[in-house]
């Protein structure tokens, strides 16, 4: 009989994320899989990347809208709100063996506490990892603590989940599966080399800090950019608190600019291409410090909202003044920095994740009443 395991999506960077491990459930003769789609997915104002999702091909068990107004604190409590409603009813009505849990978004929590009360397995993916400067951490330990099995990216994240007490027999590296989908794709993309002077930027707030002043310094990015010769692809900041004002300024603060260009959504493979085609990556997204590497091109990360995280050479490390971003892309374009990096090692993974993670679950499903009972303490 084969085992079914739930994936819940609310974001479009968590379909980047989960297609491999889809793809791979698809060809396994172990495992079924039921998607759960909610969130921005299917909201206009965010791109109605559900879209994205039926190009994938992968069948929709059930969709559901739950993003609420205003834009604010109430909004995202309200949001939870109407998470929480709903996903009580997909546990009610479905049933699973397990439920995967992706990374560290507040929207994760209801399905976690439904989880524990039905006595569902969690599986928790991107476990371990350290950001000083987002709210993030806080739910990526809850969640940790929650779950029964965990697959982290590296062995510095394993060690991290095993400071908090969780047994050894839980915890994998099994690599990024962002990585994998990476891999799979540059062969797809080999020979697809645009010759132009393009950046990426995407730029989040540091949702810990109530006082981030994401306006004014996302003002000052820019404003460096602009002294440069370069072609500058501006991504959406996450659906977070003030997300619908950021990307408001974003439009207006570019508009009669031509080397700035702001797109909503662009997908996995095609953020991929425009990966392979860019010069670096400069802002604070999580995508710069986990998939980038593997494209051997710099990221200038600004600020703490990444802060805590395992970085590879490619990573510059700025403060948010335009002095401290013109000399990050001087190392950043420096022919001695483009060496280095092109020789640095790799520690997200080989490209075999999801392989990895199927195999476990079902060496361990075998005895999921020891899965089941933790062991909060151990002597």
């Amino acid at each position: 009989m084969k085992h079914t395991l739930a994936f819940f999506t609310s974001t479009r960077s968590d379909m980047t994320i989960f297609e491999p491990l889809l793809t791979s459930i698809k060809k396994n003769n172990k495992f079924n899989y039921q998607l759960f789609v909610h969130g921005t997915h299917l909201e206009k104002k965010y791109g109605n990347t559900i879209n994205e999702i039926k190009k994938y091909n992968f069948k929709i068990t059930s969709k559901f809208k739950t993003i609420a107004t205003p834009d604010n604190f109430l909004g995202q409590t309200k949001t939870l709100y109407n998470t929480q409603k709903e996903i009580n009813n997909i546990f009610n009505k479905y049933k699973f063996d397990a439920v995967i849990i992706l990374g560290d978004r507040v929207e994760r929590l209801p399905i976690v506490s439904s989880a524990i009360i039905y006595r569902s397995l969690i599986i928790h993916i991107h476990g371990g990892e350290i950001t000083e400067g987002a709210l993030d951490d806080q739910v990526r330990h809850m969640i940790t603590k929650s779950s029964h099995l965990h697959f982290v990216i590296c062995n510095q994240y394993k060690k991290n989940i095993l400071r908090l007490s969780e047994e050894k027999f839980r915890v994998h590296n099994v690599g990024s599966l962002g990585v994998e989908k990476i891999l799979k794709t540059k062969k797809k993309l080999a020979g697809k080399n645009k010759k132009n002077n393009q950046v990426i930027l995407t730029y989040h707030p540091e949702t810990i800090n109530n006082n981030f002043k994401w306006k004014k310094n996302f003002s000052l990015i820019i404003k460096t950019l602009d002294h440069f010769d370069y072609n500058v692809l501006i991504t959406s900041p996450g659906h977070e608190k003030k997300s619908l004002e950021y990307i408001h300024y974003i439009k207006k603060i570019i508009k009669k600019n031509k080397k700035f260009k702001f797109i909503e959504s662009l997908g996995g493979e095609n953020y991929f291409q425009e990966l392979k085609s860019s010069k670096f990556v400069i802002g604070n997204s999580s995508s710069g410090i986990i998939e980038v590497p593997y494209f051997k091109i710099p990221t200038i990360n600004i600020g703490f909202r990444q802060k805590g995280r395992f970085l590879h050479d490619s990573i510059i490390q700025s403060g948010c003044t335009i002095l401290n971003i013109k000399k990050s892309i001087i190392k950043a374009n420096s022919e001695n920095f483009k060496k280095k990096i092109s020789k640095m090692k790799l520690y997200f993974g080989n490209g075999f994740t999801s392989r990895k993670i199927l195999n476990i679950i079902s060496k361990n499903l075998k005895n999921k009443h020891k899965l089941l009972n933790k062991k909060f303490s151990i002597n």
